[in-house]
């Protein structure tokens, strides 16, 4: 069992530094506005469908919403506290942002928030899983930065 603890810290070291490194060290200027979104998914049985839900959700295609384009800039996913009940829902906190030129107009954001939980849901839901938003707040900045 102490040698299963060690392989579990280990492979989930490679998955960081594979993480980070596959990032790169490109900075991207976005747009103004975004959202942080908490996802609840059930039917996990697997350390390895967290992973996917989270390369998933990462390297899905931009979220295209009437003009206004969104993509995923920041995923935190459950570390701690795993326990891959299937019904016990993992909740994951996405962070989608408009890239620069991309916001929309002004005065619909309430119809993007509704389009963007259904995004993440159905991509959540084409790999197997339920989906739900628990909760979904607008984000607005002068700009921001991530890294690509």
């Amino acid at each position: 069992m102490r040698h299963l603890k060690w392989v579990f810290v280990c492979l989930l070291g490679l998955f960081v530094v594979s993480s980070v490194l596959g990032m790169g060290c490109t900075p991207q200027v976005m747009g103004k506005t975004g959202f942080d979104v908490k996802l609840s998914i059930t039917g996990m049985t697997r350390v390895t469908s967290v992973f996917g839900v989270m390369r998933s959700l990462t390297k899905a295609d931009a979220l295209v919403i009437d003009d206004a384009v969104y993509k995923v800039t920041r995923l935190e996913a459950p570390l701690n506290g795993w326990h891959l009940d299937p019904d016990e829902p993992q909740r994951f906190t996405v962070e989608v942002w408009a890239p620069r030129g991309s916001d929309p107009a002004p005065g619909t954001h309430e119809a993007i928030s509704e389009r963007v939980k259904a995004a993440l849901i159905k991509t959540v839901e084409n790999l197997g899983f339920q989906a739900s938003v628990e909760s979904i707040e607008q984000r607005k900045a002068d700009h921001k930065v991530v890294m690509n």
